[in-house]
């Protein structure tokens, strides 16, 4: 009787832990606020959005938008080891692609961040 009571005791002591013990901590989970692709720099989040075009939105860890004429961001496409700088249009909340990559297959777009004069790099493969 009292190898049953100690088993269950330790059963619901260790489930109790597994519950709680992620309770407070980041999981590390970006959230999409586009219905794009997410990935977090050190200092920013950066959302993809292909579809017609490719559109890119930058929002701080608190997802308050970091577009800006003070803001610096520029990007590239990796095509087979070739890198090809990509134009950059602004739209106030977010920026679009204006190079056309419709007739590549496979490509990494490179976003590069410059924020408070450091340089950041988020990569996203895409396809078309």
């Amino acid at each position: 009787m009292n190898f049953k009571k100690t088993a269950l005791a330790l059963i619901f002591a260790f489930t109790s832990l597994s519950i709680y013990s992620h309770e407070g901590h980041d999981t590390g989970a970006t959230k999409s606020l586009h219905g794009g692709i997410v990935k977090k720099s050190k200092n920013a989040f950066v959302e993809i959005v292909q579809d017609e075009k490719v559109e890119i939105y930058v929002t701080d860890h608190s997802y308050k938008n970091l577009i800006s004429p003070n803001f610096i961001v520029s990007a590239f496409a990796d095509v087979k080891g070739k890198k090809i700088p990509l134009k950059l249009e602004s739209h106030g909340s977010n920026l679009s692609v204006v190079t056309d990559l419709k007739k590549e297959k496979h490509f990494k777009l490179n976003v590069v961040l410059k924020i408070n004069g450091q340089e950041e790099q988020v990569s996203f493969p895409l396809e078309n």
